[in-house]
């Protein structure tokens, strides 16, 4: 393939992810939620491709890593955050906005943070903090099952709440690995075919629950991660000084 066009590819799925978020964010201000919820969705899942896609033809550069964390500071940081200010932080008035302004810095600090350590090869874990684009997933999960399950319930005082969560962490060190990294090489096959033949079942019959249970399972699996080191580091201390006393 053309160098050029090699290069290029990436940057269509990155401006495909951009465009969704754009017509999104319209949508919503025209009060058409659940649409506009599918748009970034949509978004999300261009946002997991481009990146592949330039791996895949050997095509990364600076430039397109740089447009893909402007196109996800928009996608994730500032859409989602206008859609939770459109269905229920709007209600709270400057207290509402200040939450949102909130969201979307801690957005861009996340996405700044992870400029810095993917150029630092001693860093090698997946990501530190929770991914932007989980956070865009977890809040149009959160919406899309109040509009189409709750049909549309008073959640006004539970979505400061799930914002300063999210917020939270974004900026925290609470590590989160890629999808199927827990996963060894050759259990990874079969795993995808168990998670294609389930994601088509609950695609056709339980959509908005797959979707709720699966973007809040993973920020769950970081959390318990981050518990199971801070138990094991306490464990080893505790070893360590019953050892120190009883060589007393």
């Amino acid at each position: 393939m053309n160098k050029k066009i090699a290069y290029v590819i990436p940057n269509l799925f990155t401006a495909g992810s951009l465009v969704c978020a754009l017509m999104a964010l319209n949508l919503i201000a025209e009060g058409h939620i659940v649409t506009g919820c599918w748009l970034v969705t949509l978004s999300i899942m261009l946002d997991g491709l481009d990146g592949k896609m330039a791996r895949l033809l050997k095509a990364t550069s600076k430039i397109g890593a740089e447009a893909d964390s402007l196109a996800d500071f928009v996608s994730f940081g500032v859409v989602p955050g206008f859609l939770l200010w459109t269905v229920g932080l709007s209600q709270l008035g400057t207290i509402g906005f200040l939450f949102f302004i909130g969201y979307v810095i801690c957005g861009g600090y996340r996405l700044a943070r992870f400029n810095v350590m993917a150029g630092n090869p001693s860093i090698k874990q997946d990501f530190t903090g929770l991914p932007i684009p989980a956070a865009a997933a977890a809040i149009v999960s959160f919406v899309l099952f109040n509009e189409l399950i709750l049909k549309d319930k008073e959640i006004t005082l539970i979505i400061p709440v799930v914002i300063s969560f999210l917020s939270w962490l974004m900026i925290s060190k609470i590590p989160y690995k890629a999808v199927l990294k827990p996963f060894k090489k050759r259990q990874t096959t079969a795993v995808l075919v168990i998670a294609l033949l389930t994601l088509v079942y609950w695609a056709i019959f339980h959509t908005i629950w797959f979707y709720l249970v699966g973007s809040w399972a993973y920020i769950c699996y970081g959390l318990y991660n981050k518990i199971s080191q801070m138990l094991a580091t306490q464990q080893k201390k505790d070893i360590y000084l019953r050892k120190g006393k009883g060589n007393k």
